[in-house]
């Protein structure tokens, strides 16, 4: 009764390990293929573009932030 305890974990396992690379293997061919359509390009440019201001302004932000927080300690 052990062993075949022991094989049913072992199938399962193995199937689970199995679904787990093939969902993952064609994610990331999906992700491999080159993109050529130049309208896909220039969205892509421009959502980088926009990440990178929020970045910006989440720097400004967070600058704030810290000021803020220093002069709240010192009121204090």
């Amino acid at each position: 009764m052990k062993i075949k305890n022991v094989i049913t974990i072992f199938v399962v396992s193995i199937a689970v390990i199995a679904a787990f690379l093939s969902i993952t293997g064609r994610a990331t061919h999906a992700q491999g293929s080159g993109v050529s359509d130049p309208a896909v390009l220039a969205k892509l440019d421009e959502i980088i573009s926009n990440q990178r201001l929020i970045m910006t302004d989440l720097s400004s932000l967070k600058g704030e932030l810290n000021i803020v927080k220093i002069r709240v300690t010192q009121s204090q």
